[in-house]
């Protein structure tokens, strides 16, 4: 992968999904445009989660110099 994210923001437990008792991994893909996160798609994983990890990946700060960058990211949720 050319791209490196040294500022990521890790996505909140939704409270929904403690209630209901659900965990699972969420599969993200993430386009990169001169280091800043231009799109996100999920690609699988439970629906309760797609909101948060949304707006977790959308505060990501990158390096991945002038190029247009899409790299794939889980993300697994487990209740303690």
């Amino acid at each position: 992968i050319g791209v490196v994210c040294p500022s990521q923001v890790a996505p909140d437990m939704p409270r929904r999904a403690v209630r209901e008792g659900v965990s699972g991994v969420v599969r993200a893909q993430i386009k990169i445009v001169n280091g800043a996160v231009a799109d996100v798609t999920i690609l699988s994983g439970p629906k309760v989660f797609h909101d948060e990890v949304t707006k977790a990946i959308r505060q990501y700060k990158c390096l991945a110099g002038n190029d247009e960058v899409v790299a794939t990211q889980e993300f697994v949720f487990k209740l303690d």
